[in-house]
């Protein structure tokens, strides 16, 4: 048996808890080939008594595992790693010191001077696709801190000479975060800081596509991602998704034929779908970068925000030699009105972003930048965020019990573990597209992109639960029961 009592560190003091630090510990160990699939793990007393914790400690990092797909069981045999995962060919160099070590893998492009029009739909939005309730944003203490800053005159002298770059106060309460929360550990060169995650994605895209370059996306997928590809000169292969993510064989089918650049994926909630990439599909994903070299480009908007389970790591926390750009936002965990996110990759990446941002947007804002970056420095951001995980979670658990009397006659779903939206997918005899047409005769007002419909297969509608308390949620499911219970079926 291997030494679990040196390899698997526990600190009681620290967190996440201990249960969750023996997974994540696991998790390591798997991703690092010291445990191989199919291998038994130990008993849970033994294990227990190993690292002497409670026999219940074990269970439930062993149940954490379980429904993550790390771990299988069989009937009176034990727990095992799970025989479809495979590691050998992601590990990369063994006992790397970062993710980010040495260059980025490919040919960047940063003075592209063709002319791009992105085109924008603006409305007026009461439901959404899935966006923070900014009732609750602690725009108090922002303000707060902004007045505390601007009251000192060497702030203020600052304010003038402000770069493409986020302030250090920012960037480091940042990279804490993301340190503490994803297993990220990053220096300040690794980050960019931008206004909000579609800045990101753009400024990716205008970095990394040359004339005849190709993308995969998933379908359906995150249109306002597809549409920077598109607009900055990539071919772009839609790859369907299922309830395990994007189907990363037909990925692999691709690049036998294909010459791929990048992989654009949402593996925590994918939207629209809100599924989660499974591990399996992860670390194959990541051995076919490793194949073909291209890259994974991670869209992880609303990680913090999970409900039913631990979350996945992202990809970004493997060992992935540069090849994963890890985009987030902090938006998400604050209020879309706040427009700030970030990207996470190799320092030669970063210095192209901030080249190209630096002629579309000279400098952030540095003053809210820092007031901003302090408020996860005091503390305020991570209260704010078990609170607003404790009330989205009721917020989805109200509206799920408030639609299933309607489930499996007129719709269907799946309990979202995380994210700020559900997926719903109507009856054959329900076109969403005339349900979304009376629900608007009917007082509600929404944006097109919350309707899914421009395919075979798609009769869906996304709908946000995070923005909606729970007098709108009752409004919502009345007006909808009443349209359904109307609609003209023939």
């Amino acid at each position: 048996m291997l030494p679990f009592k040196t390899l698997i560190p526990i600190d009681p003091k620290s967190k996440p808890a201990v249960y969750e630090q023996i997974a994540l510990a696991l998790i390591q160990l798997v991703k690092s080939g010291k445990m191989q699939s199919g291998m038994r793990l130990p008993s849970t007393r033994t294990l227990a008594a190993t690292l002497a914790v409670h026999r219940k400690t074990i269970v439930a990092a062993y149940e954490i595992l379980t429904l993550q797909g790390w771990v299988s069981t069989k009937y009176k045999s034990g727990y095992f790693i799970s025989p479809d995962i495979q590691v050998a060919a992601v590990t990369g160099q063994a006992g790397s010191a970062t993710a980010f070590a040495g260059h980025f893998p490919l040919t960047l492009k940063t003075d592209d001077k063709d002319k791009v029009r992105k085109v924008l739909q603006e409305g007026q939005l009461f439901l959404d696709d899935g966006l923070p309730d900014p009732r609750i944003a602690p725009y108090k203490g922002l303000l707060l801190e902004l007045g505390s800053i601007t009251g000192r005159q060497y702030n203020l002298r600052k304010a003038n000479y402000g770069t493409a770059f986020a302030s250090s106060v920012l960037k480091n309460a940042l990279l804490a975060h993301l340190a503490h929360s994803r297993g990220l550990h990053l220096s300040e060169d690794n980050i960019l800081i931008t206004n909000g995650a579609q800045m990101g994605l753009y400024l990716t895209s205008r970095a990394l596509i040359h004339p005849g370059d190709t993308f995969i996306v998933g379908s359906p997928g995150y249109e306002l991602a597809r549409s920077a590809f598109v607009l900055n000169g990539a071919t772009v292969i839609d790859v369907p998704v299922d309830e395990n993510g994007i189907e990363v064989d037909q990925i692999a089918e691709i690049c036998r034929t294909t010459r791929i650049k990048a992989v654009y994926v949402i593996p925590h909630h994918h939207y629209p779908t809100t599924v989660a990439l499974s591990p399996q599909r992860r670390l194959r994903l990541l051995s076919l970068a490793h194949q073909y070299n291209f890259v994974i480009i991670e869209d992880d908007y609303d990680y913090d925000f999970h409900y039913s389970s631990a979350p996945h790591l992202p990809m970004a926390s493997y060992d992935h030699q540069g090849q994963v750009i890890y985009v987030g936002s902090i938006s998400k965990n604050f209020s879309s009105s706040l427009r700030l996110g970030y990207v996470v990759a190799t320092e030669d990446l970063i210095l192209s972003l901030a080249y190209i941002r630096k002629h579309m947007d000279i400098r952030g804002d540095v003053l809210q930048e820092q007031a901003v970056g302090t408020l996860f420095e005091n503390g305020i951001m991570e209260r704010h965020l078990r609170r607003s995980v404790k009330m989205y979670k009721e917020r989805r658990d109200y509206l799920c019990a408030k639609l299933e009397v309607y489930r499996g006659r007129y719709l269907f779903f799946e309990v979202p573990a995380g994210g700020m939206a559900i997926w719903i997918r109507f009856g054959d005899n329900y076109d969403v597209r005339r349900v979304a047409a009376q629900l608007r005769k009917q007082g509600l007002s929404f944006d097109e992109r919350l309707v899914f419909a421009d395919a075979p297969q798609l009769n869906h509608l996304r709908l946000g639960f995070s923005s909606l308390d729970l007098e709108a949620i009752d409004f919502l499911v009345e007006t909808l029961g009443h349209v359904l219970e109307n609609y003209p079926v023939h």
